[in-house]
């Protein structure tokens, strides 16, 4: 509290010792005495509300000294109020005003620092005054991806195809050892030939089962990332997107060859 008001009091000690400045020039013809004096007293009054942060009373001042004597420091003052008030356009107008106004051949001191320093500020309120530069364009919105029901069934079928070989190749190794429990090196009784034909068998349906399996699995992999049946975005020229590349895949295996074959 007492910082500021400490600095409120220098500022309007240093804007008082200006004050005679403000009204420098000398009074047109026919002005006078009294409407110069006048002036001087409304420019003192314009300073120490100015330093009040009273803008608008502070612009009323200035204004009313300006139309009893003028002078380019009350306009840049009041065009400080303007822009202290949000009003920039109006601040702008003033600010230009002390610049194209022309002063006498030897003109006063204060009369050039105004327009010096109403050059400078008058740049920042041009830069305020500036447009905003616009918003980059949103970006183009992504269709969602294909289903998902394609990845979701070969994950299906290679699950089903695992399983099958599991069970399948445990109950063909169950087999085959009760078999040899029952030979006698190399010789066997004629009457397991059956059991070794199911045992055969049910190595081949395990073996097909896990091949099937791993490729449905395969599949499944590759239509997550595919997605097939999705929208894809336009290119960067606008030109409608292709059709994805599809994910081909098939099994087999020989003799009695089972195959499958999925496109999608």
């Amino acid at each position: 509290m007492l910082s500021n008001c400490l600095r409120r009091c220098a500022l309007v000690v240093t804007l008082l010792a200006a004050a005679p400045a403000l009204a420098a020039e000398p009074p047109p013809e026919g002005a006078s005495a009294d409407a110069q004096q006048l002036a001087r007293t409304k420019a003192h009054e314009g300073l120490k509300l100015y330093g009040a942060d009273r803008w608008q009373e502070a612009f009323d001042a200035f204004q009313e000294a300006d139309r009893l004597y003028h002078a380019p420091t009350l306009v840049l003052y009041m065009a400080r109020c303007q822009r202290k008030l949000g009003n920039l356009e109006g601040a702008r107008a003033l600010y230009e005003q002390v610049l194209e106004e022309r002063l006498p051949e030897d003109p006063p001191p204060a009369f050039l620092e105004a327009r010096k320093d109403a050059e400078t500020e008058l740049a920042g309120v041009r830069d305020a005054l500036k447009p905003a530069a616009p918003p980059p364009p949103p970006a183009p919105r992504v269709e969602g991806g294909g289903s998902l029901l394609p990845a979701g069934i070969a994950f299906g079928l290679g699950a089903v195809g695992l399983g099958v070989g599991a069970a399948t190749g445990i109950v063909s190794l169950s087999q085959v050892s009760d078999i040899k429990a029952q030979c006698e090196g190399q010789r066997c009784p004629a009457e397991l030939k059956g059991d070794a034909d199911s045992a055969t068998t049910l190595g081949h349906v395990s073996t097909v089962g896990f091949i099937v399996g791993a490729a449905s699995a395969a599949a499944g992999v590759v239509l997550l990332v595919v997605r097939p049946g999705g929208d894809g975005a336009p290119d960067a020229a606008g030109a409608a997107p292709q059709a994805r590349r599809g994910a081909v895949w098939s099994a087999g295996v020989g003799l009695g060859r089972i195959e499958l074959r999925g496109e999608f």
